[in-house]
Parts: C-alpha cells; sequence; structure tokens
C-alpha cells in the first residue's frame, strides 16, 4: 500500500488533486492543518490542509481475492491451515473440526452447541471428510445467523448518536464516519458536541469539524438547514452509573427519533461486552459497532453477539487514523485477515 501526501487550501480542493493523480478509488488516511508559514503568519492562525492518501499497489489490485460467496466454489479451510487456537483456550472435542477452531478462535461452547445442532440438522451429524466442504456447510450456517443492518444511514434527517461506555471509541467512530463520508462521499454534515453528566472534552472533534468544514455546536437545537447526515457527540457512561444512564436517556429523550448507536471496545471480554450490550438496550439502541479491532485479534467472538443479540452489526473501526479502518460491517470481516479476502 503507498501512502501519498497532499497539501491544498482546503480538504475540498486536496480531494480534488487525490482523485485526478490516484483515482476514485484511493482513501484518505488522514487530515490536518498545517501551522501558517512566513508573513502569511501575521493575518492568518493556520495554514494549508495536508491530506495522506493510500492506493494499493498494483501487485495488491491484481491479486486473486478468496472466494467467501457461500453459494459458490469452494470455500478454503481456515481450521486446517495455520491459524491456531488462542493461549488458554481450551473447547471441547467435536466432530466438526470447524467448530471446535471457532470456539478455540472465541466463539463461546454455548454458540458452539448452536451452530453444530444447525449444520448437523441440515448436513447429518457427521462432517464431510473434505475439508473445505465441512468449512463451507459450517459458514453456510453461521452466515444465515446474520443480522444485516440498515444499509441507508443517510438522508433521514434524523440525528446520528453514539452511546458506550468511556474509551470505546465513540468520538473516533464519529470523526471516521464523518471523513468519509463528507472527503469521498462529498455528502454534507452537521455536529453536535453536547455534554452531559459530566463535560464533553472532546475539542479534537472540533478541530477536525475544522478542517474539514463541518459546522459544530456545542448547545441542541433544531437543524436550520438541511444536511446528508447529523451527529451527536455524547461523554461516555459506566454501566453502573444509574444516575448518568438515567441522564443519558433523558437527553436521547429531547432529540427527535435519534438513530443511537452502541459503540463497543471489541477488546473487552466477552461476558463483559454482553453485560454492556444488556445495560446499553434500554437506550432502544439501533445496532452495534465494535473498535479496536486492531487490538483483538479473535475477530471469531464477535460472532456471539450475532447469535446471542438481535443487534446489527453495522460498522468495524480499527486504528487511531481517521478515517482508517472503518468499514461497514460483514460476515467476511469477522475471521482472522490470513483467511479474509
Amino acid at each position: 500500500m503507498r501512502l501519498v501526501p497532499f497539501i491544498a487550501e482546503s480538504a475540498a480542493a486536496a480531494l480534488e488533486k487525490i482523485h485526478e493523480e490516484l483515482g476514485p478509488q484511493a482513501m484518505v488516511v488522514s487530515v490536518r492543518r498545517l501551522p501558517a508559514n512566513g508573513f502569511s503568519r501575521l493575518w492568518q492562525r493556520t495554514g494549508n490542509i495536508e491530506v495522506v492518501a493510500c492506493v494499493a499497489n498494483e501487485d495488491e489490485a491484481s491479486r486473486p481475492k478468496v472466494r467467501t460467496d457461500p453459494s459458490g466454489g469452494d470455500l478454503p479451510a481456515p481450521f486446517a491451515g495455520k491459524a491456531g487456537p488462542v493461549e488458554g483456550s481450551a473447547p471441547a472435542p467435536r466432530r466438526w473440526r470447524s467448530i471446535a477452531w471457532l470456539e478455540s478462535m472465541g466463539l463461546l461452547k454455548a454458540f458452539g452447541d448452536v451452530l453444530e445442532q444447525k449444520v448437523g440438522a441440515a448436513h447429518g451429524n457427521g462432517p464431510p471428510e473434505m475439508p473445505f466442504a465441512e468449512w463451507r456447510a459450517v459458514h453456510e450456517a453461521l452466515v444465515d445467523f446474520w443480522h444485516p443492518a440498515r444499509e441507508v444511514m443517510e438522508g433521514t434527517g434524523r440525528p446520528h448518536v453514539f452511546v458506550g461506555p468511556p474509551g470505546s471509541g465513540k468520538t473516533s467512530v464519529l470523526c471516521k464516519w464523518m471523513t468519509l463520508s463528507v472527503l469521498a462521499k462529498n455528502q454534507t454534515a452537521r455536529v453536535w458536541r453536547l455534554d452531559g453528566e459530566t463535560a464533553n472534552t472532546a475539542e479534537y472533534l472540533a478541530l477536525h469539524c475544522e478542517i474539514i468544514g463541518v459546522p459544530v455546536e456545542r448547545f441542541w437545537r433544531a437543524p436550520d438547514g438541511p444536511a446528508d447526515l447529523f451527529f451527536v457527540d455524547l461523554p461516555g457512561v459506566e454501566t453502573h452509573n444509574a444516575n448518568a444512564l438515567s441522564g443519558l436517556q433523558a437527553k436521547l429523550g429531547a432529540l427527535p427519533q435519534p438513530h443511537v448507536h452502541l459503540v463497543l471496545n471489541a477488546a473487552c471480554e466477552t461476558s463483559i461486552l454482553f453485560e454492556q450490550i444488556r445495560v446499553f438496550s434500554a437506550l432502544e439502541v439501533e445496532d452495534v459497532l465494535f473498535t479496536h479491532l486492531d487490538e483483538e485479534r479473535r475477530r471469531v467472538k464477535l460472532w456471539n453477539f450475532v447469535l446471542g443479540t438481535n443487534f446489527p452489526l453495522s460498522f468495524l473501526s480499527a486504528g487511531q487514523n481517521i478515517p482508517g479502518e472503518f468499514h461497514r460491517a460483514e460476515t467476511a470481516l469477522l475471521f482472522p485477515s490470513e483467511n479474509r479476502p
């Protein structure tokens, strides 16, 4: 992957350069405002904008992709490859080796039982002899549990609000989503940075909005103009803080039919994540976004929340770069990188 910096007077001008030189497939990695130089410092505090974009190398772009569609072709069998169990895991012996592999990578045994029952009902209790045939059968059964998130996220006229515990990455998710929408899709956005029980100290949100030209307000008021996306940033709330949770619920009740997105740190233990989902579900959560995936190698563990909740997964995020790795959730992304296309 090749990183290319672009310097321009505005983010829009930089984006035009990026598309002209690198093509429409280029992705923005980071945006920052440069300090003013020379005599210009006398009449302006800040200088040009530096936008770093990335483009795949030619050999990466031409590399054949692994088929992940269970409706055709032979799927690779990850349990027969190099990926081994996580240290300390001890999955129960199973006839279906692929289910044992899923458990070694973070799937809870209870959901392994559910999956084994489903695949056994469709294919018999004995797994196929060939590893790829076994994995295809299990993959089909697993994907059948997937809850697709709502596809249209913009243009609803309703604010998108991010809730979750402190440190889960709510503000980073907002910045990533906003940056992709404004710079890559030429959409318009507005942001409200609101206080909760504690003050909202996310100053970098205001700075980032300034850099890409998105208005940000500190107090809620109904939008006085159209925009593709309305974002609301709120401080995190601990699950054991009943007063803060009640205050957050009141805050959401004052907004016009908000889309409530629960943001969780995927690197947390599965039991903690289930408890956080249980507590925040009282806020009429629409979907779940998982962050910090660069710190969690067991992406398979996210299948626990597909099988164990009714909430769809909408986005997956990794790293601190903006927009960095921020993708709509899909089944192929819930496996180790060596088994993803």
